[in-house]
Parts: C-alpha cells; sequence; structure tokens
C-alpha cells in the first residue's frame, strides 16, 4: 500500500515514519513535510521525501507525488501548548484551512478507493461548536469545527473513510524534560490515567495498524489508541 504522511519531521510524523518501514504491508511511504526528512534504514528506500513551502499550497509536480494513494495520516496543527505564540487566525489556517487543502490536492491526485484518512485532533475537543468551553474556548470550537468538516468528507468526496485520532498528552523520551514526563505518568498511569496521554510509539503504532487494515470507528479517544498501539505492537511480535 502507499501511504501519506503529513507532517513528517514532526514528533509523531517522524516515529510514523519510522514505524512504517517495520510494517511489509507499506510499501510507499510518501513523507509530506516542509523540510526533508532523512531515514537511514535498509528498508528506507520506500520512503520518498517530499517537500511543501506551505501545507496550504501543492504545485503540481507534488499532486504527481501523491497519486494512487491508499491512505493518508494527517499529523499538522498548531497545539493548544503552542497556540497562544500565533495569531489566532494562524492557528485556524494551519488547523483547519490547510487541512481542507491538504485533502483536497490528495484528493485531486486520484486516490485509490477507499481511501482512509486519519485525521489527528486532541483528546477533550467539543463535539457540540454551540457549546464554547471557558478554557481556550475559541480554540476549542475552532476545532470542534475541523472535526466536524474531515468527517464531512466522505460525502463530499466518494470513496473516502475518515477517522479522527483524539489523544491526550503525548509523551516521549526525546529530550531530558520529556523523558522525566514520560517517567512520571507511567507511575500515574499505574493507578489510574484520569490524565489522559499515550506514549508516542504506541500512538504511532495504533494510527498505522489503523490505516493499514481499517478504522474500527470514526473517533478514537486516548484510551482507544493506548489499547490498539498495544495491540499492535502484540502483533508484530
Amino acid at each position: 500500500m502507499k501511504l501519506i504522511v503529513v507532517g513528517a519531521t514532526g514528533l509523531v510524523g517522524s516515529e510514523i515514519i519510522r514505524q512504517s518501514l517495520e510494517i511489509g504491508e507499506i510499501t510507499e511511504v510518501i513523507a509530506l513535510a516542509r523540510h526533508p526528512i532523512q531515514v537511514e534504514n535498509s528498508s528506507s528506500s520506500k520512503v520518498k521525501s517530499v517537500v511543501v513551502r506551505d501545507y496550504a499550497e501543492y504545485p503540481e509536480d507534488v499532486k504527481a507525488k501523491l497519486t494512487g494513494a491508499d491512505a493518508c495520516i494527517w499529523t499538522v496543527a498548531i497545539t493548544p501548548f503552542r497556540a497562544s505564540n500565533f495569531p489566532f487566525a494562524e492557528v485556524k489556517r494551519v488547523c483547519q484551512d490547510c487541512t481542507l487543502a491538504g485533502f483536497k490536492a490528495i484528493y485531486e491526485a486520484r486516490p485509490k478507493s477507499p481511501f482512509r484518512f486519519l485525521y489527528f485532533s486532541a483528546e477533550g475537543t467539543p463535539q457540540d461548536p454551540s457549546k464554547r468551553p471557558m478554557l481556550m474556548g475559541d480554540y476549542q470550537v475552532m476545532r470542534c469545527n475541523t472535526e466536524n468538516m474531515v468527517m464531512g468528507f466522505p460525502a463530499q468526496f466518494p470513496g473516502t473513510q475518515i477517522c479522527i485520532a483524539q489523544p491526550g498528552v503525548v509523551t516521549n523520551s526525546t529530550t531530558w524534560s520529556r523523558a522525566a514526563l514520560a517517567f512520571l505518568f507511567r507511575g500515574v498511569n499505574l493507578f489510574t490515567r484520569r490524565i489522559p496521554n499515550v506514549d508516542r510509539n504506541e500512538l504511532s503504532a495504533a494510527v498505522l495498524h489503523q490505516a493499514v487494515y481499517g478504522f474500527e470507528k470514526e473517533t478514537l479517544l486516548n484510551n482507544d489508541l493506548v489499547r490498539l498501539g498495544q495491540a499492535a505492537f502484540k502483533t508484530r511480535g
């Protein structure tokens, strides 16, 4: 299968790329990002690095490389922790407008049918845009509207299957501070997971399994992603 990973140089995108090399069913990976991605692995020849200036713009030569895709994992967004660093108009553009532009570009490139599109959102995104949360209300409503937009793709674009992934805090050990946070969550998770969190490796394994074998349901909450990620690792042996 041919898989497109958008945001391939990001925290989760880069791990998705790494794990995709271990999955035999995936024969080609389009690593779409604003910067080239370097992969050093015996299977790295199946990864094609495709660079775009902006996630809202897809020249014809880029579209040509997207043709015939079976699935796409879209990881691009401005997270709640970083949203205050940008004007809200830019946050909305990246989270919502770029998602629509990117999806349309892939669809215009004639993907396979069915075409699976997995969109990264966040745990706790409200389901009703008319109910504005008190905390980060504009941001939360915008993410809700974006989810609703993505869920409407199958009606507008025949042959499309949609899944929304809603992870909580993504833990990892890429820096000492992140490693300390991951260690803390591992201890807390022995007793409770009231603060939704998922390890980056488990999250990547979960979404890859869904993209390859089909979506379990339209929205995957944090606990679903933990369960699916752990199961995917067991399947790989």
